[in-house]
Order: structure tokens, then C-alpha cells, then sequence
């Protein structure tokens, strides 16, 4: 199993949210796990549709169901199922964990740097 690819839980989570493919008269018409893989490697690696590995099936037809999805509003409702069951009790956003440039607690800027003041004109001074 690659690292970015769902886990079994995960998968468990997501496939009551994805449509067709379940079954046919031969199996399964498609992949839909390794569809969704694909999604996210794409949002992770921020790749063209032309780098996508083969291990997820051809480009074309991932492209074309990715927008065919996207229009019918499959994604939304997919995200916005998991963004309503998120666990996000352990984020927290304080001072320590932004960090801001040393000029805007006052310290000097760099030699031979202009302050806003100056770029300005004499009248703001």
C-alpha cells in the first residue's frame, strides 16, 4: 500500500458517499478507491493530470470522472460530510505558533531599507 493512499477505515468512512461502480455483470464497473486515491494524490502533490502514476488507471478517464463529479456536486456532498465529523479538538491557533517579522514589534529594518514614511512623500512624515 503507498502512504497516501486511504487505509481501510478510512475507505470504510468515505465509500457510503461515492456513487456507482458497485456492482455490474461482471463486478464492479470501476475502481472508486483508487479513483479517490487519486483525487487526493493530486491535491497533495499539486501535479499535472499528466503526472498522475498509471497505478490509479488512465488520465483521461480519471480527468473526465473528476469534473463529471465536480458538476454533479458529488465532491461537495463527499467533503461536506467529512468536514461535519471532524475532530478538530486538538487544533489550536496561539502567538506561539504564528510568527510575525521582527519590524512589527518595532525593531530596526535592514541597512539601506526605505520606511513606509519615506516612500510616502514629504508630507506623511
Amino acid at each position: 500500500m503507498i502512504r497516501s493512499d486511504l487505509t481501510d477505515d478510512q475507505w470504510a468512512r468515505i465509500e457510503p458517499f461515492v456513487r456507482g461502480g458497485r456492482r455490474g455483470k461482471r463486478g464492479p464497473r470501476s475502481d472508486n478507491r483508487a479513483f479517490v486515491n487519486a483525487i487526493i494524490w493530486m491535491a497533495r502533490s499539486g501535479a499535472r493530470w499528466s503526472d498522475l502514476p498509471e497505478r490509479y488507471g488512465r488520465v483521461s478517464t480519471i480527468k473526465s470522472r473528476y469534473y463529471r463529479w465536480v458538476e454533479d456536486g458529488v465532491l461537495d456532498t463527499l467533503l461536506n460530510a467529512l468536514a461535519s465529523e471532524a475532530d478538530t479538538e486538538w487544533v489550536s491557533v496561539d502567538s506561539t505558533t504564528i510568527k510575525a517579522h521582527p519590524q512589527a514589534s518595532g525593531a530596526p529594518l535592514k541597512k539601506g531599507a526605505q520606511r513606509l514614511a519615506a516612500w510616502a512623500g514629504p508630507a506623511a512624515g
